[in-house]
């Protein structure tokens, strides 16, 4: 029992080394990696930054493929090329994204980029994937929706993202044809990765909008919202009616964001929708969009019984021109539920500066602070009693 003991100790103790000494030769080769890569750095970039500045000049670079490839042999001086191409694909115009492509391609990083998606390594066919939505290049498409099928969210993540960046609409509709076959992203994921699309926007969204996969559908319908795609009106409207609550949620939503007030009776109409998040949705699209026909039917979702709903339509009533002059009724009715969260947005949010400019405009008795003052220290009175 003892000798086990003893054996145990021993054991541990070399395990305990040989992981010391490991973790001492990997800060080594760190330190003596980051002193040679600095050695490069400038003459490597400097390189790089001349020939890209030659890229409108025909036939430019065609002397220069083979020499960038006997540098890429190296692995550090190859890490520092790959570093600043994508850094100035960042910066670059777009129309000149396409001869640095075609620069990748014939220096052989995207050929590289496509073999390291057969890495055993999830992370490394990850950060290979994004590399390949850096370089934009359509040999990488194919590989790419390979990879949309994976497990991992990583990447299935990068792939997606990567196809994005390429912009080439086939391949991108039928990305999402084998994700919807799949255990899907989360809901922020796939909208940067709908936003991020660099092709024909407006086709891929008026064909994902109407999507048989209630989850996709939905993503595109606020995607299309985030950038005010004002010619998607009418299809994304269809889905105010829709019978799937996150269709309708998106919907609103888009339509909150374009501003565009053609379906405004639509909307009002969703205050009284039987989801009480439709009803909140609702009452914020309409402070969005601002339309006066609105008011009436945000001061009677004031008595709404869901906190989130009377809270949306009462900054949504005060974001609307003739709103305050709603507000003064409300505070001289008897609806405690409207009061309390009217209070709470102008003391909060909407701020008592603009009650006192309001007051000054208006200037009608009352006045719509003293309104508000005496409504509060009533509630200061019953709460003491």
């Amino acid at each position: 029992m003892e000798l086990l003991v003893l054996y145990s100790i021993i054991g541990f103790a070399i395990i305990i080394f040989f992981l010391f000494f490991y973790l001492i030769f990997k800060k080594i080769h760190e330190k003596i990696r980051e002193r040679m890569k600095k050695k490069y750095l400038m003459e490597v970039n400097a390189y790089i930054d001349n020939l890209i500045a030659m890229l409108d000049i025909e036939n430019s670079y065609e002397m220069e493929i083979n020499k960038i490839r006997n540098i890429m042999k190296d692995k550090i001086r190859r890490e520092i090329i790959e570093e600043r191409i994508i850094y100035h694909f960042g910066k670059i115009e777009k129309d000149k994204r396409l001869k640095l492509s075609k620069l990748c391609e014939d220096i052989g990083l995207v050929e590289y980029e496509i073999k390291r998606l057969k890495n055993k390594n999830i992370h490394q066919v990850a950060l290979a994937c994004k590399n390949l939505g850096e370089f934009r290049s359509k040999k990488a498409i194919q590989p790419l929706l390979n990879l949309v099928p994976h497990p991992s969210t990583d990447i299935k993540y990068n792939a997606l993202l990567a196809l994005a960046k390429i912009g080439d609409e086939t391949a991108f509709l039928e990305s999402f044809r084998k994700l919807s076959e799949t255990i899907p992203l989360s809901e922020r994921s796939l909208i940067e990765i709908a936003d991020s699309f660099e092709g024909d926007k407006l086709y891929i969204y008026k064909t994902l909008i109407h999507s048989e996969d209630d989850f996709i559908s939905s993503i595109f319908i606020k995607s299309a919202g985030n950038h005010r795609e004002a010619a998607l009106v009418d299809d994304i409207a269809l889905f105010l009616n829709s019978s799937n609550k996150e269709k309708r949620l998106a919907a609103l939503k888009a339509l909150g964001n374009i501003g565009d007030n053609k379906y405004v009776d639509i909307i009002i109409e969703l205050l009284n929708d039987k989801e009480w998040e439709v009803r909140a949705m609702a009452a914020k699209a309409l402070g969005q969009i601002k339309d006066s026909r609105a008011l009436l039917p945000l001061v009677k979702a004031l008595s709404d019984p869901q906190w989130y709903v009377r809270y949306n339509s009462a900054y949504s009533l005060v974001s609307i021109e003739g709103g305050l002059d709603m507000v003064k009724l409300v505070l001289q009715g008897n609806d405690r539920f409207a009061k309390d969260i009217i209070i709470a947005v102008l003391e909060t949010t909407y701020g008592l500066n603009k009650l006192i400019e309001y007051d000054l405009i208006d200037n009608k008795s009352p006045r719509l602070l003293d309104l508000l003052e005496d409504y509060v220290a009533k509630r200061k009175q019953e709460a003491m009693a």
